[in-house]
């Protein structure tokens, strides 16, 4: 990743904000924009994971899928729906008769074939430049953080 203006080249030029919500999104886009690098356009880092989910777990209803990714109802609609128009998911039967779910199409599996190999060097890349023990520190903090923030708004909706 090149440094830009929007992209510093040091840390030290990265201020600590004092608010988790916006230290853990400009996070988020930072890493966004390392996994798009690799992706060249091809799509983006949210269509790979809906694409990978479902790729596991053909079939899937839209509510567990949200449940999954954490996104909201309205966000996933608009992926699902802009996805659905370029061929690569389509409806698909589920358990519940009641639930939409989805599936790759072949379009789908093809896209997700050649998309893997890209994020699997971004993974690489990523996890060479913060070692092994960042690396799996960073997914301990940031399950953790999930986790916590939906215990919480679960125990304050049943309040």
């Amino acid at each position: 990743m090149q440094p830009t203006a929007a992209r510093p080249a040091t840390e030290e030029v990265i201020p600590d904000l004092a608010c988790a919500c916006a230290t853990l999104r400009r996070a988020a886009r930072a890493v966004s924009h390392f996994y798009a690098e690799e992706f060249h356009g091809l799509l983006e880092g949210p269509q790979f994971s809906v694409l990978a989910v479902l790729n596991r777990r053909p079939g899937i209803s839209q509510i567990t899928l949200a449940g999954i990714l954490v996104l909201d109802k309205t966000t996933l609609s608009r992926n699902l729906s802009l996805m659905k128009r370029k061929g690569w998911i389509q409806l698909a039967v589920t358990d519940d008769k009641r639930e939409r779910g989805f599936e790759l199409t072949p379009s789908g599996h093809k896209l997700l074939n050649v998309a893997h190999p890209r994020w699997q060097r971004a993974q690489d890349r990523l996890r060479a430049a913060l070692g092994d023990a960042e690396w799996a520190r960073m997914f301990g903090v940031a399950n953790s953080v999930t986790r916590t923030v939906l215990n919480s708004e679960s125990k304050s909706q049943t309040k």
